[in-house]
């Protein structure tokens, strides 16, 4: 279960293998470490200092999102694990530049393959010209085919964008104009439409970080995002396989819920959020999607979005993790390196 906080007023604190929520010193809402798979805290409440300790040791992401425009969330997590031989030879890889190009081409090609699902939501919920999806989807293949050519990260980067912001301006010319998407910004985002994306990439990468590091691999090495001081840069190549997923519920999610011009709220410095009484009902949807997550690299022929075939994000995060190591494993084969 998820469980937010989202109150000033409240204090947190841990209790016999529970987290329990005080204001005025007395418990209002007491939950089962065993039964909390992700934290998620908004505004200023207070905490007691052993609370992150309890939940790193038990594996459990928190998210502290930001309450003013341009400061970053904050994830917490647990340290790395012990599975020392995966994380060297992730290290062996890297390093050899040709091995380290296959890697980023793996990443990306799984984003651009969930491009179906995004598009399969914004054909079903919005008005999209048939010119522009057939002129989308031909940039989509022709993108795939040309991955395999590419010599550099640089070049390789250099055709995911172009493809990004393809999808980006046919979802701007398919979205409601009251909702004024005209492509993705950020920090802070200046529309609802990317402020739920961001929140949405946020969440996600807050699980991928915690299944990496259980896994023995180090976060901050990663292929397609090069080295950066301070960035995890393997939780973001993963992030990029889950993204299509996120697009594909902010657009359900806007054309579904009941909204007015209250339910999000914009200033200058702090760009478009959601309201305080919305807040409740996005986190609602998404507990419920990411036990229903939609599969992006599903080969199962699909009519309806409806149709789409789902499994729980954690049980998804997971196996694209394995499928990675595998795939470590089989070019260390190749290559002679051992880990």
């Amino acid at each position: 279960m998820i469980l937010v906080i989202d109150k000033k007023d409240i204090h947190i604190c841990y209790k016999t293998d529970s987290i329990c929520l005080e204001r005025e010193q007395k418990q209002i809402q007491r939950v089962p470490l065993k039964q909390l798979e992700l934290l998620i805290i908004y505004g200023n409440p207070t905490a007691n200092m052993n609370i992150w300790r309890y939940l790193a040791d038990a594996n459990i992401p928190a998210v502290i999102l930001p309450n003013r425009g341009k400061q970053y969330s904050a994830i917490l997590t647990g340290t790395l694990a012990t599975q020392l031989p995966f994380r060297r030879l992730q290290h062996k890889i890297a390093n050899q530049v040709n091995n380290a190009q296959q890697q980023a081409r793996y990443f990306i090609k799984l984003k651009i393959q969930g491009y179906t699902l995004s598009l399969k939501t914004l054909t079903h919920y919005y008005s999209v010209k048939k010119a522009d999806l057939k002129s989308f989807k031909q940039q989509q293949q022709q993108t795939i085919k040309k991955l395999q050519s590419t010599k550099n990260i640089n070049q390789l980067m250099g055709l995911e964008g172009q493809l990004a912001q393809a999808w980006f301006a046919l979802m701007a010319k398919s979205l409601p104009y009251h909702l004024k998407f005209a492509g993705r910004n950020r920090r802070p985002p200046r529309d609802p439409m990317n402020s739920l994306l961001s929140l949405g990439y946020t969440l996600v990468l807050a699980e991928i970080h915690q299944l990496l590091i259980a896994s023995g691999l180090d976060p901050s090495l990663g292929f397609l995002h090069q080295d950066t001081p301070g960035r995890e840069s393997l939780v973001l190549d993963f992030t990029e396989i889950f993204r299509p997923a996120v697009d594909s519920f902010s657009l359900h999610w806007l054309a579904t819920t009941e909204l007015n011009k209250g339910s999000f709220y914009y200033r200058e410095d702090q760009g478009c959020r959601l309201s305080k009484e919305t807040r409740p009902l996005y986190f609602k949807a998404w507990a419920d999607y990411r036990q229903q997550w939609q599969q992006t690299t599903t080969n199962e022929p699909c009519k309806q979005i409806e149709e789409w075939p789902k499994s729980p994000l954690r049980e998804q995060i997971m196996w694209q993790i394995m499928q990675w190591r595998e795939q470590l494993k089989q070019t260390q084969k190749k290559t002679g390196e051992q880990p």
